[in-house]
C-alpha cells in the first residue's frame, strides 16, 4: 500500500483485501477458540472492550493529529472538511459518510484529511457485527460447520451485493462499502473453521505448501501486473455503455467524483479540488 501511494507499484491497492482476509482469520480464531475454552459461550463485552483498548487510543490520537496539522498547515477548506468528518471518523461510521458524500477515495487526497480511515471502520463494524453472529450459532454440536457454512454464505452474498452495486462512473460504494467487502473478512473466516482445516489436512502438507506457493506466486504476479487504478480490469470498464463487474478480487477503486459539499463550496479550491468537466468519470483510485 506505502508503494502504492508513493506511486512504485501500481496493484498495491490490491493489498486491502489481504488485509481484510487475514484479520476475518485472526479474528475468528480468537473467538472460536474462546467458544472451545467456554463450553460454546463468548464474553462479548470482554472482546470488545479488547478490540476499544487496542484501537481507540491510536484513532484518538489520529484524529486529534490530523485536525492540529491541517489547522495549522491546512486550507481552511481542509480544516473544514476534516472537522465535519471527524465526528464520523470517531464513530467508525467514515466509510459509509463517504459513500453517502459521493467522496472517491483517490479524490478526496487534497480534499479530505480522514479519507484513509475507511478501513479502520469497515474493520471496527466487522468486530461489532460478526462476533454476534458467532455467539448465535458457534453453540452446540457442529459449531464450526454453522459457522462455516454462514461464513460461505455470507461471502457469497458480499460478492453478488458487489457485482450488482457495480457502477462504473462511481465505484466508491461497493470499494468502501462495509457489505461489498465482508467478501473479504468472510472469506479470511471461513479459512479458520475446522471444516476446512481438516480438509487442508486430507491434502497433506506438501499439496498445501506447494498450492500456497502457486497462489502466492500468482497473486504476487497479478499485484505487479495490474496498472494501478487506471488499470482496464479494475476501473469497471468505465468506457463501456453497459456496467460490468470487474474481474479483480478487489472492487474498482473508486472512480474521481467531486463531493457535493465540496462541489458547492467556493473555498475547496483552496484546497485543489477543482477539477476539469471530464475528470468526474475518468479516474479511478485505491
Amino acid at each position: 500500500m506505502l508503494l502504492f501511494h508513493t506511486g512504485h507499484f501500481g496493484g498495491g491497492f490490491l493489498g486491502v483485501d489481504l488485509f481484510f482476509v487475514l484479520s476475518g482469520f485472526l479474528i475468528t480464531g480468537l473467538l472460536l477458540d474462546e467458544t472451545r475454552a467456554r463450553g460454546g459461550r463468548l464474553d462479548l463485552v470482554a472482546f470488545w472492550g479488547r478490540r476499544a483498548r487496542r484501537l481507540l487510543p491510536a484513532l484518538a490520537v489520529t484524529i486529534a493529529g490530523t485536525l492540529l496539522l491541517c489547522w495549522a498547515s491546512g486550507p481552511p477548506a481542509l480544516l473544514r472538511f476534516a472537522l465535519d468528518d471527524a465526528p464520523w471518523v470517531a464513530a467508525n461510521l467514515a466509510n459509509w459518510h463517504f459513500v453517502a458524500e459521493r467522496v472517491g477515495y483517490w479524490d478526496a487526497a487534497d480534499t479530505r484529511g480522514f479519507a484513509h480511515l475507511w478501513s479502520i471502520a469497515v474493520e471496527e463494524q466487522f468486530y461489532l457485527l460478526w462476533p454476534l453472529v458467532l455467539a448465535l450459532v458457534a453453540r452446540g454440536p457442529r459449531a464450526h460447520r454453522r459457522v462455516a457454512a454462514v461464513a460461505a454464505a455470507g461471502a457469497a452474498l458480499s460478492l453478488v451485493l458487489m457485482i450488482v452495486l457495480a457502477d462504473p462512473a462511481d465505484t466508491t460504494r461497493v470499494y468502501e462499502g462495509t457489505d461489498t467487502r465482508a467478501f473479504s473478512l468472510l472469506l479470511g473466516a471461513l479459512m479458520a473453521t475446522a471444516p476446512v482445516s481438516r480438509l487442508l489436512a486430507r491434502a497433506g502438507r506438501p499439496a498445501c505448501a506447494w498450492t500456497g506457493l502457486a497462489l502466492a506466486c500468482g497473486i504476487g504476479t497479478y499485484w505487479a501486473a495490474v496498472g494501478g487504478q487506471d488499470s482496464p480490469c479494475c476501473s469497471g470498464a468505465a468506457s463501456s455503455s453497459t456496467p460490468s463487474p470487474a474481474p479483480c478480487s478487489s472492487p474498482a477503486p473508486p472512480t474521481r467524483r467531486t463531493p457535493r459539499s465540496a462541489a458547492s463550496s467556493p473555498s475547496a479550491r483552496c484546497a485543489g479540488s477543482a477539477r476539469s468537466p471530464t475528470a468526474s468519470t475518468s479516474g479511478t483510485g485505491p
